[in-house]
């Protein structure tokens, strides 16, 4: 059981109660040596058919699967790692190429020899909240990193109806 989470602001809230957190953009890496490592920007639709290196499991991927379906494509998937950094090294390896929150890239570019290009696609740009299930009664470390996360001192320090 978590207390809280980060997702992104589009997904369907259910029964969670969205804060906005983050802007990120998702990036392309390639290695450095790859053909696309010398370009500015790429559209998501000109990388279909490059061999792929993903993610195992998570939202990401599967919202990277269900684009690629959208525009009557699919990746072409040649190996998959449990985290970012994984993404990465593979990469960096020329493995194949990948897509990752621009965080990431830039965190994990010099070990990887890896070079970031932006994705020219509107959905690539996500904006995350920080969330929590609605009317739930935090530990005092889970409500404070939560309003920290809000950018307000008093995001749920009183009960719904008090606010």
């Amino acid at each position: 059981y978590a207390e809280l989470g980060v997702l992104s602001a589009a997904a369907d809230p259910g029964g969670l109660e969205l804060r906005p957190f983050a802007v990120d953009r998702l990036v392309l890496v390639a290695a450095r040596g790859h053909r696309l490592a010398a370009e500015r920007a790429v559209r998501f639709a000109e990388i279909l058919d490059e061999p792929f290196v993903g993610l195992a499991e998570g939202a990401l991927q599967d919202h990277l699967d269900a684009r690629a379906a959208m525009i009557g494509g699919r990746l072409k998937m040649r190996i998959k790692a449990r985290t970012f950094e994984g993404v990465t090294a593979l990469v960096g390896r020329g493995v194949g190429i990948g897509i990752i929150p621009a965080t990431a890239a830039r965190r994990t570019r010099r070990r990887a020899e890896t070079a970031a290009i932006r994705l020219t696609d509107a959905w690539t740009v996500r904006r995350l909240a920080v969330c929590v299930a609605q009317g739930a009664a935090l530990s005092p470390d889970a409500r404070s990193l939560y309003a920290h996360l809000a950018g307000s001192d008093d995001a749920l320090s009183q009960p719904k109806g008090e606010r």
